[in-house]
């Protein structure tokens, strides 16, 4: 979506999300054609999310990302939430909850990202079981 963000402003649009809807512009085209580069969003922080929900992360390399919520594991003390953009063929590194700043609510993007449809909440909640599937290196 933009270039590196640091650390501070991530966690003060996530604070402010859960306040308020935050605009953020989006910069590429990994989630076109529902979400065209340009494109002005709203973004809210919310207590849950579910597969499929588009959220807005904030990557290790400090880029903001919006890609689909395939779901969350637990690993080691706390848990960790695994994301894919809709033109990637991998889902992203998995990053802590503290990286979340929200879901995307509204603005210049398809009604289907705002309002998941059922068989895309089952393609991400499916994606996450092949991604279990090959970390415990069963064949798929």
């Amino acid at each position: 979506m933009t270039p590196a963000v640091s650390a501070t402003v991530a966690r003060m649009l996530r604070e402010l999300a859960a306040e308020t809807p935050v605009c953020v512009r989006v910069s590429g085209e990994c989630m076109a054609p529902l979400l065209e580069s340009g494109a002005m969003i709203q973004v809210v922080r919310q207590r849950v999310y579910w597969p499929g929900d588009p959220l807005v992360v904030h990557a290790a390399d400090g880029r903001l990302l919006v890609h689909r919520l395939l779901g969350c594991y637990s690993r080691g003390r706390g848990w960790r939430w695994l994301t894919q953009a809709d033109n990637a063929r991998r889902p992203d590194t998995a990053v802590p909850g503290e990286r979340i700043i929200g879901k995307v609510c509204g603005g210049d993007c398809s009604e289907r990202l705002i309002r998941v449809p059922l068989a895309d909440r089952w393609r991400a909640a499916r994606q996450l079981i092949r991604f279990g599937l090959t970390r415990a290196r069963f064949p798929l």
